[in-house]
């Protein structure tokens, strides 16, 4: 199971913001200076587009961001253990949910987000082009799938960032293909 570590650090996030809430800097909690405020990563605090995909602040949003994204973590391991070795699980993470959060600047100067879902989506993306490179055709059902799941976590549920889903599930077909081209096709068991 190589979520594993990725739970743990969604879970702590939430565990993490709500320890750094009584830490005030400046008159400011901490977890505020570390969720993504977009119009101070504008001005040139980018550590938010890291620390934003694992801090999570103390509200009913980040506890429902946390348990959403740590149960689609586990839901989806079994795809993601077929596709990606334990460090390109990692790094098709990382690199899908930076940017995804870039993505999400295109919110405006006021918008305040967080969360590991663009790197989530950039996975699962990167399971349907995986699929496509190792297999030369799209699997229509893990294709209708994604969508599904893509519009119902994008545009259904409430305080969601689409864009975040959009930039990191962009990446991510980028990745996915890239991975699965460079996969001995003898050693391919498929992603659906």
């Amino acid at each position: 199971m190589q979520c594993k570590t990725l739970i743990v650090l969604v879970l702590g996030g939430l565990v993490l913001g709500t320890a750094l809430a009584f830490v005030v800097v400046g008159g400011v909690p901490l977890t505020l200076l570390l969720l993504q405020d977009n119009g101070q990563v504008t001005r040139g605090w980018l550590w938010q587009l890291f620390t934003s995909i694992v801090v999570a602040p103390p509200t009913l949003t980040g506890l429902i961001d946390v348990g959403f994204n740590a149960v689609a973590l586990a839901l989806l391991d079994g795809i993601f253990g077929v596709v990606y070795s334990r460090r390109q699980y990692y790094l098709v993470f990382l690199a899908t949910a930076v940017a995804g959060n870039v993505a999400s600047l295109a919110n405006g100067p006021k918008e305040l987000s967080f969360g590991a879902s663009g790197g989530i989506f950039g996975l699962l993306a990167g399971a349907v082009s995986f699929d496509f490179a190792t297999n030369r055709k799209f699997n229509p059902s893990l294709l209708i799938w994604f969508a599904v799941v893509f519009f119902v976590s994008s545009f259904v549920l409430a305080y969601v960032d689409w864009l975040a889903h959009a930039g990191g599930a962009i990446l991510g077909l980028v990745l996915g293909y890239w991975v699965g081209s460079r996969r001995d096709p003898d050693t391919v068991i498929g992603a659906a």
